[in-house]
């Protein structure tokens, strides 16, 4: 409120963290809605009847009875198209999410939006040594970390076999007593995030906990998981929720490598190195999309799920809307396109569910998400990003003991040493076996922490029938039933349909909570 008196509605911009605020102006008579730079706690807004409402979840502006119900066409057919809802919009055509870094004024119960901050990348980049960059990403990541350390609350962090968490372990170890920190794992039992998690804990010294994520925990998690999300997000990226009840008796505040993907390299990818026209260069675009696993409905697979009436209603949105989202970045390099996506898009409608399901019983904290530390990474040239290259030497230099632990996408170790030696090996040995005897024996090259695939054809099925096959959810019109008995059908056969069938079943899941 200090800062409100000395600055008005734009003290938002000197606030570094994730907060949401309303306040009221009593000498303008006016109502300010704002969110920080991310967006990290997201606020939705309609207007009604009786006037502007506002909260923290679609759900809560469902108690408004005056509240139109009706879905948004648009926004179902963007969620199955890339996992996630474009824009601003929300399953209710009614109902609008606040955009990042943005003040929402309502006066006389008219609505103004404007932003106090953006995301801009320069056209035109500073010639720097790659050391120079080093330097500073560590000094920003350091500061990060102090600037959200531990106080007296229990504190956890959660722990794969990734980058971007094991930085913050070896970040958090170096300024708090590390046998204090808890650090929680899930998945199957023996999957590489388990053991290599395992490992850089017991280096460390933190308190190491592992969860298995049960077969059948959708069965019981899925209901609450849509209330979270609001059915905006698929059921299958929402693991976190499945030892959460656990991992919270031991922690109240919980660190998590949000953001670092997406902010240090996850988008940069070799295609984006050339000019095309316009039409090319939104191919370009999904065709990375696609080769990541975050594209599922083509235009050709729009026409075999959605009706006729569907279809008129959709029309050509959905990648109009994908096409406006990358050039919003005001910027002619395809890479700083996506990465403004991301960004923009990606992050704050995808990434931040996670988020969402750990905050519902933990206090949460992201170091990747600091003021200073992402306006860092806007300035470093998209070619220091390829294959993470500037946040992998980081780490490497800062932690040579570490790096020398296996990391979870090459199941190798970061650095050459005698232990990549001897792994590289192992893995060449095992193919040349596989190779030559295939049909006796096939030692698998990666353990994954999950394996929704056969869950869903065995334990869940039954329940994954159930709710997509009786006639309220076929008859609602957006599907073609035939087409969703065929996917069903077809994974229960053995095809891998398990992300279309979360996001059949987070949407029919979301209907009979709040719409039936």
């Amino acid at each position: 409120m200090c800062l409100f008196a000395a600055f008005g509605a734009d003290f938002a911009i000197k606030v570094n963290g994730a907060f949401a605020a309303a306040i009221w102006d009593t000498t303008q008579q006016k109502l300010h809605v704002i969110t920080d730079r991310l967006g990290l706690y997201p606020i939705y807004y309609a207007q009604t009847p009786r006037g502007v409402i506002f909260a923290s979840g679609v759900r809560a502006l469902l108690a408004d009875s005056a509240m139109d119900r009706a879905t948004d066409p648009l926004a179902i057919a963007e969620f199955l198209t890339f996992d996630h809802v474009l824009g601003n919009r929300t399953l209710l055509s009614n109902v609008r999410l606040l955009p990042q870094a943005s003040i929402l004024t309502v006066s006389d119960q008219k609505i103004q939006i404007h932003p106090y901050w953006r995301i801009q990348y320069p056209q035109l980049y500073q010639h720097r040594k790659q050391a120079d960059y080093l330097e500073e990403l560590i000094y920003h990541l350091r500061n990060a970390i102090r600037r959200q350390a531990p106080d007296q609350l229990p504190t956890g962090l959660l722990l794969s076999g990734g980058l971007d968490s094991r930085f913050l372990l070896a970040l958090l170890a170096e300024i708090s007593p590390i046998e204090q920190l808890h650090t929680f794992t899930w998945g199957i039992p023996g999957c590489d995030d388990a053991r290599i998690a395992k490992e850089l804990a017991g280096k460390i010294g933190s308190q190491h906990h592992f969860f298995e994520l049960k077969p059948d925990y959708l069965l019981h998690k899925a209901r609450e998981a849509v209330r979270l999300t609001d059915g905006m997000a698929n059921i299958i990226n929402l693991h976190a929720l499945a030892t959460l009840e656990e991992e919270s008796q031991y922690a109240q505040v919980i660190y998590k490598g949000f953001l670092g993907d997406a902010m240090m390299g996850f988008a940069v990818q070799r295609p984006f190195w050339a000019d095309y026209d316009a039409d090319t260069a939104e191919a370009v675009h999904l065709s990375v999309h696609h080769y990541q696993g975050v594209f599922y409905y083509d235009r050709a697979e729009q026409q075999k799920i959605f009706s006729d009436s569907f279809k008129q209603q959709v029309g050509n949105g959905v990648f109009e809307a994908y096409r406006q989202g990358m050039l919003q970045a005001n910027h002619n390099q395809m890479v700083v396109q996506r990465l403004y996506f991301d960004f923009t898009q990606r992050v704050p409608r995808h990434t931040l569910n996670g988020v969402k399901a750990v905050r519902s019983r933990s206090l949460v904290r992201l170091p990747f998400a600091d003021n200073d530390l992402i306006e860092f990474s806007l300035t470093i040239p998209p070619g220091f990003q390829y294959e993470r290259q500037l946040m992998r030497l980081a780490f490497l230099q800062t932690f040579p003991k570490l790096a020398q632990i296996p990391i979870s996408d090459t199941n190798l170790p970061m650095v050459a040493c005698a232990r990549d030696i001897f792994l590289r090996s192992k893995q060449l040995a095992q193919w040349h076996v596989n190779q030559r005897a295939g049909k006796w024996i096939n030692w698998p090259t990666r353990r994954p922490y999950k394996d929704y695939a056969n869950w869903f054809r065995t334990l869940m099925r039954p329940w994954i029938e159930e709710t997509l096959l009786n006639p309220q959810s076929l008859e609602r019109g957006y599907f073609k039933p035939e087409y969703v008995r065929n996917l069903v059908n077809t994974h229960m056969a053995g095809q891998d349909q398990t992300i279309k069938l979360g996001q059949l079943l987070s949407i029919e899941l979301w209907h009979k909570q709040f719409i039936d």
